[in-house]
């Protein structure tokens, strides 16, 4: 495995914290950091969201929620408090959320790597101890984020290698 490169991550840090203060109306922090184990194919979360990137860096991008926080900041998301259960509403938002911060990460990616970047449309995974596999050759730094009600990782596997 490829060494991992901890500014890879950094665009979705910072695509994290903004996206959730500006769109989603839910402060967050990062409280970890961690690089992920190949052979560790759980995420933590009940919901995830993973979006593919193309261009100067390929790879891609979870994000895993437990169910009650992804309840809470779609419905915070929607200004919909009347959402409290683990609907198509709720899948539906996780990928906007997904969506909104890896468009944000993309501009930041362009800036700071310069040439080009694309994003996949979002797909959605649910199910308790739900695992996703990232290619065994690129290497997957993770964030652990925290919110006033719970808290979720964002997973990034990007490399500009050739497979």
């Amino acid at each position: 495995m490829n060494k991992p490169k901890i500014e890879y991550i950094n665009p979705f840090i910072k695509s994290t914290v903004d996206s959730m203060k500006s769109m989603i109306y839910t402060d967050c922090e990062r409280v970890g950091l961690f690089i992920k184990d190949s052979k560790k194919k759980t995420v933590t979360g009940d919901i995830s969201v993973m979006v593919s990137i193309f261009g100067t860096l390929r790879g891609v991008a979870v994000m895993s929620f437990p169910r009650k926080l992804a309840i809470h900041l779609v419905s915070s998301m929607l200004m919909d408090e009347g959402i409290d259960d683990f609907d198509d509403d709720v899948i539906d938002g996780i990928g906007e959320i997904g969506n909104l911060v890896a468009g944000t990460a993309k501009s930041q990616i362009i800036q700071s790597f310069g040439g080009s970047a694309t994003i996949s449309i979002p797909t959605i995974i649910s199910g308790s101890e739900h695992s996703v596999h990232h290619h065994n050759k690129i290497p997957c730094i993770g964030c652990i984020f925290s919110t006033p009600h719970g808290k979720f990782t964002v997973e990034v596997a990007l490399t500009t290698e050739e497979k």
